[in-house]
């Protein structure tokens, strides 16, 4: 039985949600999997993360009350814990950091893996020389793990930016029986939803949904699915005409998705946005940023449009606001899509398959290098 360890310091929004698909999928398929995670303000309590994992999955909060204890506290327990498993498996670049220098002398790099779900240097919200810092310390740790990524653009940038010895492209996604059976049909005496998912912070570019809203309020109604800070939200969207529902559940998240008619995405980096992913699986046209992540999700002119500007995302939102019959080919080919290449279905599989691959590599290696000794 291969044992796994997933660390993060990340544990809520998407990082939370592709830990909680691989972790997943990995059960399934008889693997031991243990969780290890230091908080966040906004991860859910033990009790809704017991709720949501996978019940063979195994959940490790480790808190002492300041965000400097909990990562040094992370830190010791996850190299107590290493001894123990075949594959470290660390999320997030905070996650990412502690748990490579944890385990630096106890695993070889070939057994200790590192996702970042959304590169620190790519922040736009950081000071050019931290995010130059941030893209140093990535090239230096990349020599300690094996990088898996979770879309094309995203391998792309690491090999060239990061030049690390090991990399791998790992699909994520959604369940395929998640996906919706049949396209969206539009609805004429019904007022168009142009959505966005995800929390209200300086990544996801509010602004841009609340110039969207400005422009196009007259012609539809504009809902941010999740929430932030009141400050934020009173600085991000003023007056512009955006309802805000706050947190909601993964069962609301659904239905909210499914009365949506244009998915506006604009967010300013990411890593595979799983929301990006489940709203195309609903068969929702998507509107997107041509960023890491979201240019991989979306078929531009096919399944939602990829714009390179704030006016052309207004532009193309626009543009499947006028045309219904646009919407529900986009619809159709967002499906077929998301069954083609956007599910988590050899999640499992592929990822106990890349770590036994990179151990009988680094076994070999030792191997080798002990004979030249």
């Amino acid at each position: 039985m291969t044992r796994v360890l997933h660390v993060t310091e990340a544990m809520g929004s998407g990082v939370l949600s592709l830990v909680d698909s691989i972790s997943r999928r990995q059960a399934e398929q008889g693997a031991d999997v243990e969780v290890l995670f230091a908080p966040r303000p906004e991860t859910p309590t033990d009790e809704a993360l017991r709720a949501r994992f996978d019940a063979r999955v195994a959940l490790r909060r480790v808190s002492t009350g300041s965000r400097i204890g909990d990562l040094r506290a992370l830190s010791r327990a996850v190299a107590r814990a290493a001894d123990g498993v075949d594959a470290v498996h660390a999320h997030s670049s905070i996650g990412g950091a502690v748990a490579r220098l944890a385990v630096r002398r106890r695993l070889p790099a070939e057994r200790v893996f590192f996702s970042p779900h959304g590169f620190a240097f790519l922040r736009l919200d950081l000071p050019g020389p931290l995010r130059y810092t941030a893209r140093i310390v990535e090239r230096t740790l990349a020599r300690r793990s094996t990088l898996v990524l979770t879309s094309p653009s995203e391998f792309a940038l690491a090999t060239a930016e990061l030049r690390p010895a090991r990399a791998h492209l790992l699909q994520t996604g959604i369940p395929s029986e998640t996906v919706s059976r049949t396209a969206r049909v539009a609805d004429p005496g019904r007022r168009p939803v142009v959505g966005m998912v995800g929390r209200v912070v300086h990544q996801k570019a509010p602004w841009r949904f609340a110039a969207a809203a400005r422009a196009l309020g007259e012609r539809a109604d504009f809902v941010w699915i999740g929430g932030g800070s009141a400050d934020d939200e009173r600085r991000w969207f003023g007056d512009a005409p955006v309802r805000v529902t706050g947190w909601v559940s993964p069962g609301e998240l659904a239905e909210l998705i499914d009365d949506m008619d244009v998915l506006l995405f604009p967010s300013l980096w990411e890593g595979m946005s799983l929301s990006l992913i489940q709203a195309q699986a609903q068969g929702i046209p998507a509107v997107v940023s041509n960023v890491v992540g979201n240019r991989d999700s979306v078929l531009d002119g096919v399944t939602g449009y990829v714009c390179s500007d704030d006016d052309a995302l207004i532009a193309a939102t626009g543009r499947l606001l006028d045309d219904p019959r646009l919407r529900e080919r986009m619809s159709a080919a967002a499906l077929e899509w998301a069954r083609r290449a956007l599910t988590d279905d050899a999640l499992g599989r592929d990822s106990l398959a890349l770590y036994r691959r990179a151990a009988a590599d680094g076994t070999a290696a030792e191997t080798e290098r002990s004979r030249v000794g």
